[in-house]
């Protein structure tokens, strides 16, 4: 073992937060939607939305990212503002659709700043592990566009779907349909990928996305 190499405990302790993580995630829109489909209690929902801000910020300091405190700070003054009863939970629950992809857009729009690399750019150089060729930095380039404005679309969404649509309506979109269709334009743009990106190696798309959990997402923000 090198010195630059953590230890096996630090490796067991950062597989068992980002498993926790994933099952909180699968966890939370089905809760979500199941609390207000059925009139039902918001609480257990509103335990795994404080429990993902916690562990998100408990992998950000393991990761050495200071920002992971206020993470920690903030989880605990909302589990303090809602058990307590001060809070409306149905609002706080429709606020994280919004923030999130606002976070999103503003990491995909300001990589295309000038002197800026686009963020499918950079992602695209560390799956290959070499610089583009002029072609696939366009392409690249538009896909960064592309994700862009698709979470611009979600935030406007998401907004109006907070304002005027029944709770139901609300949760149906934002905990399902949205990451159906995400899911969609991300097969859509990899088998137009292979066509356009000939000449580049490309796996499987089920390969694709297992090599995702390989890329060390630092390098990439």
């Amino acid at each position: 073992m090198t010195d630059q190499e953590p230890p096996p405990d630090t490796h067991r302790s950062h597989r068992w937060l980002n498993r926790t993580l994933l099952l909180l995630l699968i966890a939370y829109p089905l809760t979500l939607h199941l609390g207000i489909v059925e009139n039902g209690s918001l609480l257990p929902t509103v335990t795994i939305l404080v429990g993902l801000i916690w562990l998100s910020g408990l992998s950000m300091i393991a990761n050495k990212h200071r920002i992971g405190w206020l993470f920690i700070s903030g989880g605990g003054m909302l589990a303090a503002w809602l058990y307590t009863q001060a809070g409306d939970p149905v609002l706080v629950l429709k606020l994280p659709p919004i923030l999130i992809n606002g976070i999103l857009f503003m990491l995909f729009s300001s990589t295309l700043l000038p002197g800026k690399q686009p963020l499918i750019s950079r992602f695209a150089e560390i799956m290959h592990g070499h610089k583009l060729d002029p072609v696939a930095i366009r392409y690249t380039y538009g896909v960064t566009v592309l994700w862009s404005v698709m979470f611009m679309i979600m935030i406007v969404e998401s907004v109006l779907l907070a304002l005027f649509a029944t709770p139901e309506v609300w949760s149906l979109f934002t905990n399902f349909i949205n990451y159906a269709l995400i899911g969609l334009v991300f097969f859509i743009e990899y088998r137009i990928r292979i066509r356009k990106l000939s000449h580049l190696q490309h796996p499987g798309f089920t390969a694709f996305l297992l090599s995702l959990r390989r890329i060390e997402w630092r390098k990439l923000i």
